[in-house]
Order: structure tokens, then C-alpha cells, then sequence
């Protein structure tokens, strides 16, 4: 007797949920001389919480070597699912040959774009490791708009410093354009690392998150580690 599919045939209407891109990643830069590492990735897009998602990233994590580091970021802004579908219909028709094995990265390659960005979110990441340096930093951004809302989050190498919009960056860049401040207007934000200890353990860290306000950084910034 043949199974029953049509539950996966189901169509759901996803009302207010927020659909973002997905990417957990084991890169090489993070797994230098670990034995038998190969670098993985899976992306996709998803209306799943991050909280929701851990399960999936520990499966992810757990399928690596021991010791092997893993990533997942999730994109910066929620993606327009409208117009992901209608690219995604365009793409098929103009591609009759295209491998439906790998729909889920494709997708996820579609809403990536910034056509289908639904927020226009920014982020700086800053590569500085300094409370002090990342307090400097959120009073010259306050300095040209009291009236943006800031998220800080705690990276690996520093901090990622979300704005709620855009804004005039011309100063800003001109005093901390560098290589480890860069603008990113439409990007993928880091949420958690992961370190696989063997086939049923693993180590998990999440980013930490905040924001801040026109009158915090008047005072004093400090990151709650």
C-alpha cells in the first residue's frame, strides 16, 4: 500500500510569520588542522524562530568531525515571500532542466537577494574587540541620528552594531573605514557557534544581543558578558 503524502502537500498560511534565509557553515579559516574536516554548508529559508532552529544546527553539527566548528547565521532583514515565489517561478521556466534536489539552496539563493530583502536593516561589523572603541562607535553613529535604534551583538572577533534603517555613513567611514569596520546593508548575521565534541555531544554558544538607546550611550555602554 502506498504511503500517504498528501499532509506534505499541505499548504499553510503563514499570515504575520517573518520568513528569513538560513546558513549553517563549517568553514575551513575555522577548522585549520583538524583531521578528515571538510567544508560544509546548508542554506535554506525558513519562518522558524532561532530557538526553534537548534535542533536542526546541532544535527548539522553533529554530522562534522570531532572538534569541527560550525556557524549559523541568519539573514539581517525578513525576506519578501512574494517576490521570492515569483522568482523562483521565473527561474524554473527559464531553466526546464534544473535539478529539484537542490530546490532548497536555490531558494534560499533567491531570497538572499536584495530585491527580496523586506526591511532595509543594517549592520556594522566591527572587528575590534573593545567596549570602550564599540562605546566611541555608537556615539559618532548617534552623533549624525539620536534618532536610530541600535542592537549590539557579541561576535567571535568583536561586535555586530545593527541599525533599525539607513543612514548618511560618510563621516563615520571616513574615521573608522577600515578593515575591521565594514557596512553591511543587507547580510547574513551570525547567531550561534558550535563545536562538535563527538557523534552525541556538542558545545553551543549563542551571540548575545542588547539594544541600546540615544541616552545609554550618553552615560556609559557596558556589554554584560
Amino acid at each position: 500500500m502506498a504511503g500517504n503524502f498528501s499532509k506534505w502537500g499541505e499548504t499553510t498560511n503563514l499570515g504575520d510569520k517573518e520568513a528569513r534565509v538560513v546558513l549553517m557553515v563549517s568553514r575551513n579559516k575555522d577548522n585549520r588542522n583538524i583531521e578528515g574536516f571538510k567544508d560544509r554548508r546548508k542554506a535554506f529559508l525558513t519562518t522558524r524562530s532561532f530557538e526553534e532552529l537548534k535542533d536542526t544546527f546541532k544535527d548539522f553539527c553533529l554530522k562534522g568531525v570531532d572538534l569541527e566548528r560550525c556557524r549559523l547565521y541568519m539573514s539581517n532583514n525578513t525576506r519578501d515571500m512574494a517576490k521570492v515565489k515569483k522568482e523562483l517561478v521565473k527561474h524554473l521556466i527559464n531553466n526546464d532542466d534544473f535539478n529539484l534536489c537542490s530546490i532548497d539552496s536555490k531558494i534560499a539563493a533567491i531570497a538572499a537577494t536584495k530585491e527580496c530583502a523586506k526591511e532595509k536593516k543594517w549592520f556594522f561589523d566591527f572587528d575590534i574587540n573593545s567596549e570602550e572603541l564599540l562605546t566611541e562607535f555608537c556615539k559618532d553613529i548617534y552623533m549624525i541620528d539620536k534618532d536610530l535604534k541600535l542592537t549590539i551583538t557579541k561576535t567571535p572577533n568583536g561586535y555586530a552594531v545593527g541599525t533599525n534603517r539607513g543612514f548618511d555613513t560618510r563621516v563615520l567611514m571616513d574615521k573608522w573605514g577600515k578593515e575591521e569596520v565594514s557596512l553591511k546593508r543587507d547580510d547574513m548575521l551570525l547567531m550561534c557557534t558550535a563545536t562538535k565534541i563527538n557523534d552525541l555531544s556538542w558545545s553551543f554558544r549563542k551571540c548575545k544581543s542588547f539594544d541600546i538607546s540615544y541616552d545609554d550611550v550618553l552615560t556609559e555602554l557596558e556589554f554584560t558578558k
